[in-house]
């Protein structure tokens, strides 16, 4: 079974002993970006599909063909100006596994000496999009899905909590699924109305109202941290921000004040990779611990935590995990629909 396995990896570079691996994507149009720039470059270059138990199909754009590492290097590089992506080197050497190696510029800047907050902060906010990327490219996307559970202990219970989120420029719709408790709900909001399934309750509502509070369940909200790193490390007194003492993993970056005034108290951050593993941010409610893992390239620039575990000042925990977050040119007919007796997720 090894063998077949060291083959088959093997199997990949049929037509060189080096190659670029994309990030895994969620969507087929994603890693189509990177297929398109590289073949416009001249470069061997295809889309497959890998399967993860409890996550489903994720794309990956294979750029196949160096003869050696400097060529396959320069491609990468190449690849990363024109697309943004972080490509993996892949080498396949004559015994063992192949060997992943990241060679992106930016993913290498992240990678400074302790001494140097600013560069921390720099890989971190380029990996995660900068000032185009996260919350700003989804608002720009004409429309958007986000499909995510929440699981959290209330009153000596154990809930998990899905909800299905859909928006476009004047829409809305919000199904929560509630799963060992509670009530399941559908709210849709158009331009010409509003309204609220409960059971086999139908009633009207206010439509300002009603997006209002469709909103809070939207990515930018619910992964807030994640989504605006360029806000969160990158707004105003972010040129105050000190290297810390105590990370858990990677980098900390924070202020050199008191941890206790309001704002970002401390960001722990890969410094290979440019993420964010964990946050501490103080509001006037307390303080809430952010813990970010599984990072998915969704489209070039929106990177999307697996999980996010957030625990608040008060010992309240509770676990956020992303099913589906999907940018388009529009939702399919009927998303938007007025909702009757058992209405059918679009």
């Amino acid at each position: 079974m090894l063998l077949l396995i060291l083959a088959m990896a093997r199997a990949v570079a049929a037509t060189g002993a080096w190659w670029l691996e994309s990030p895994e994507m969620l969507e087929r149009a994603s890693a189509a970006t990177v297929e398109s720039a590289a073949a416009k470059a001249g470069y061997s270059v295809r889309v497959v599909k890998r399967f993860h138990l409890g996550e489903g199909w994720e794309f990956v754009a294979l750029v196949e063909g160096f003869a050696d590492e400097a060529a396959a290097t320069a491609a990468a590089r190449s690849l990363n100006k024109d697309t943004g992506v972080v490509m993996t080197l892949v080498h396949d050497p004559a015994k063992g596994p192949p060997v992943r190696t990241s060679v992106d510029d930016a993913k290498k800047a992240a990678v400074v000496p302790v001494s140097d907050a600013a560069g921390v902060i720099a890989g971190c906010i380029a990996a995660h999009g900068g000032a185009t990327g996260g919350a700003a490219a989804l608002a720009r996307a004409p429309a958007v899905r986000f499909e995510f559970e929440r699981e959290f202990d209330l009153d000596s219970r154990h809930l998990v909590v899905g909800h299905e989120y859909w928006r476009d420029a004047t829409s809305r719709r919000l199904e929560v699924r509630a799963k060992g408790g509670g009530a399941s709900s559908l709210s849709v909001a158009t331009a010409n109305g509003a309204w609220i399934r409960v059971g086999d309750q139908v009633e009207k509502r206010d439509i300002g109202v009603l997006i209002s509070q469709a909103d809070t369940f939207a990515p930018e909200v619910v992964l807030g941290v994640a989504l605006d790193v360029q806000t969160l490390l990158g707004g105003p007194g972010s040129e105050e921000l000190l290297l810390l003492e105590g990370a858990e993993s990677g980098v900390r970056v924070g202020r050199g004040e008191d941890p206790s005034e309001p704002g970002l108290a401390f960001a722990d951050i890969d410094p290979g990779s440019g993420h964010l593993d964990r946050v501490r941010y103080v509001t006037e409610g307390g303080a809430v611990l952010f813990e970010m893992r599984d990072w998915k390239l969704l489209a070039p620039g929106v990177l999307v935590p697996g999980t996010m575990t957030l625990e608040r000042a008060d010992g309240r925990r509770e676990t956020i995990h992303v099913k589906r977050l999907e940018m388009a040119d529009t939702a399919p007919a009927g998303t938007f629909n007025a909702p009757e007796k058992d209405t059918p997720s679009p």
